[in-house]
């Protein structure tokens, strides 16, 4: 992915978080996280496929419809 696509200075997202989740509710036109925090979970992580995004909210579908 190309890193300058996620950190776009016009939109209201969290600076250099990327975000590829098309399903989450904070997620924006050219991979953008708008969520006021994000928590990345996993007390024990030792690798990147061990944590998660905390902050994940599924999309309304009935509201896209």
């Amino acid at each position: 992915m190309d890193k300058r696509s996620c950190d776009r200075q016009d939109c209201d997202c969290i600076s250099g978080v990327c975000c590829t989740v098309e399903n989450c509710r904070h997620h924006a036109i050219g991979d953008v996280c708008t969520a006021t925090h994000i928590n990345v979970k996993s007390e024990n992580a030792t690798t990147e496929a061990e944590t998660f995004c905390g902050t994940f909210a599924p999309v309304d579908t009935w509201q896209t419809l």
